[in-house]
């Protein structure tokens, strides 16, 4: 289990130049992927989109690549860069051309992007970015392993709680036939003919079996859960809702004041379960 949000930031050194990757990840209900480049790196989005979706499945991700120069070599031009332009105008200039005189920033604009397109390779890059990936993913394993204990709580109390109703039961049952007595009584109906189906019909819509067996069930799904891979966030939330509105009956339904307190608990330990579904992958 991993969770959507995470911080990463690495860096690499060429010469004089540091290339630095910072990747941030929020929830999200899909992939969703932002990348920002120098604009001699534009040309590279596309498999660092592709390395992305190849190793996370969910949030919202944004990367960013910055470049920066050492700010003592910032405005200075190399010896051996100046020697150059100065031999290839040479060169030019003895084929007939007429050349202007070149000026500083036009010459430190030619070399920045030289630098840039000579020191960062594909291969520097890629290595540089499946790193910051790399530690974005732990940090997101790290924090789902929090989530995933507060979960394994949420469900032990449920756990107990849903034992304790089933406990019940049996009293809510015999408050259902004591009701049903007491009304005969009341409304003098001994040894008057009742519609059976009709009686069996309101016994039913208060017996809250049906609801536990599938609370107990769904709840066993959430747990398995915990220790599966890929996408669980939306399992989660799917399960929560089945969970709440099995509660919501068994409420309505009970009879007895213990049993819509345990549901009231209950309600409080799937909102959380919920709250994490938000933030898993």
């Amino acid at each position: 289990m991993k969770s959507m949000t995470g911080f990463a930031e690495e860096s690499t050194k060429y010469n004089d130049l540091e290339l630095r990757c910072i990747i941030r990840s929020l929830n999200s209900r899909f992939l969703e992927i932002n990348i920002k480049t120098p604009s001699f790196l534009k040309n590279s989005e596309g498999w660092i989109r592709d390395m992305i979706q190849a190793k996370i499945l969910r949030g919202k991700i944004d990367i960013d690549l910055y470049l920066h120069s050492h700010q003592e070599n910032t405005l200075v031009l190399s010896e051996s860069f100046i020697k150059q332009v100065l031999r290839n105008e040479k060169t030019l200039r003895k084929k007939g051309l007429t050349l202007a005189p070149s000026s500083f920033t036009s010459l430190f604009e030619i070399e920045e992007s030289f630098k840039k397109s000579n020191n960062i390779s594909d291969r520097n890059l890629k290595a540089l970015v499946n790193k910051s990936l790399s530690s974005l993913i732990n940090t997101r394993a790290k924090e789902g392993k929090v989530i995933k204990k507060d979960l394994q709580g949420c469900i032990t109390k449920m756990q107990t709680r849903i034992k304790k109703i089933k406990k019940m039961e049996k009293s809510n049952f015999n408050q259902i036939v004591k009701k049903f007595k007491r009304y005969k009584k009341e409304l003098n109906l001994e040894g008057k003919e009742i519609n059976i189906s009709e009686v069996f019909s309101n016994l039913n819509k208060s017996d809250i079996n049906e609801e536990v067996v599938r609370f107990t069930a769904h709840l066993d799904h959430v747990k398995s859960l915990m220790g599966s891979k890929g996408v669980v966030g939306k399992k989660l939330d799917f399960y929560s809702q089945e969970l709440l509105r099995e509660v919501n009956t068994m409420s309505s339904k009970a009879l007895i004041s213990d049993i819509k307190n345990e549901c009231v608990e209950l309600k409080s330990q799937i909102e959380r379960i919920k709250e994490h579904s938000q933030n898993v992958e």
